[in-house]
């Protein structure tokens, strides 16, 4: 056979070929179109401005077809999407199948003729990549305005109702002026109080001098070995009373009643030394720390606190003529 005839019955067959599976191609595609379906319909087809009407979605395809609903905006030009429910699924009663809806909530404060245009569903067959489509049908919708005769008086759509007033409405304002009232009587009885004369509190001072009484008290302390122990709130509560004990009984403040705070501000003056205050502010505040804090000193502040106790005692005791005999002794 001629060469070139066979090379034109090859060429022949070959278009045959490619055509058969373009138009294969195109009989499946269209089978598959056939077996989706789409519709939007909408339950009226007029409404009045401000009204709201539904329009429900669906779309059926055959069992492992991926359906992709059209994604809306809020606004459908001058409708607005007011709510939108969840994408339901619904299996035919074959099996075969499987039924997708929604329903959109939709209303419009434009009166006018408003064309819903069709909506494209694409689909993806199971085992097949390409991507598809189905439109739904254009659907019309008519917003009316409201008639509104011009010749007649402006007046309510309904009389004014009058409600009696429920027990329930005057209970807050029943507990405010109750509120109003307790409060005025606790400030009256206050200002009442602070008017009365303020009784001074006598510290009993001892018989012996208060810093040999507080010396001997820490020497104790001392020698009990508490924070050896683990006793760390006994040791230095013991060291705080026994020199707010010295203190009430030394300079008449009642050190066992107030707060450190409170304690320090009366030796704001110049009843003491910076150094005395310091030190005391020290111990005082190392007691507060572990007896409400639940802290742990280590041993040098230990140690410290009862050295500063010491000291204080020895910077604020009162002078007597036998301090002045032990230093010309010692000079």
């Amino acid at each position: 056979m001629n060469p070139g005839i066979k090379k034109y019955i090859a060429s022949r067959n070959l278009r045959i070929v490619i055509l058969s599976i373009c138009i294969l191609h195109f009989t499946f595609l269209i089978s598959s179109a056939q077996n989706i379906k789409a519709d939007a319909k909408i339950d009226t087809s007029s409404i009045r401005i401000g009204e709201q009407f539904h329009m429900n979605l669906s779309a059926t395809a055959p069992v492992g077809t991926k359906i992709y609903f059209p994604q809306f905006p809020d606004t459908l030009k001058k409708l607005e999407i007011v709510q939108r429910s969840k994408i339901d699924t619904i299996k035919s009663a074959d099996g075969k199948s499987n039924t997708l809806q929604q329903q959109l909530t939709l209303t419009s404060f434009d009166s006018g003729f408003y064309v819903l245009e069709p909506f494209p569903f694409y689909f993806q067959n199971a085992g097949n990549p390409q991507m598809d489509s189905v439109l739904t049908e254009a659907q019309l919708i008519t917003v009316r305005t409201i008639q509104v005769d011009t010749t007649k008086a402006i007046k309510d759509i309904k009389a004014t109702l009058d409600v009696p007033i429920t027990f329930r409405e005057i209970l807050p304002y029943l507990i405010g002026l109750l509120v109003v009232v307790v409060l005025t009587l606790l400030i009256i009885r206050e200002l009442k109080r602070r008017k009365k004369k303020v009784v001074p509190v006598q510290v009993k001072i001892p018989t012996r001098p208060p810093h040999e009484i507080a010396l001997e008290a820490l020497k104790q302390t001392e020698d009990d070995k508490l924070w050896q122990q683990g006793f760390f709130k006994r040791y230095h509560s013991n060291v705080s009373e026994i020199i707010r004990t010295f203190i009430e009984h030394r300079f008449s403040i009642q050190a066992l009643e107030y707060t450190t705070d409170e304690t320090l501000d009366h030796f704001r003056g110049n009843l003491i030394n910076d150094e005395a205050k310091d030190k005391l502010k020290y111990l005082l505040q190392l007691a507060d720390m572990v007896k409400f804090a639940k802290a742990q000193p280590i041993a040098t502040e230990n140690e410290q606190s009862m050295k500063f106790a010491y000291d204080f005692i020895a910077l604020t005791k009162p002078v007597t003529s036998s301090d002045f005999k032990e230093k010309e002794v010692v000079s």
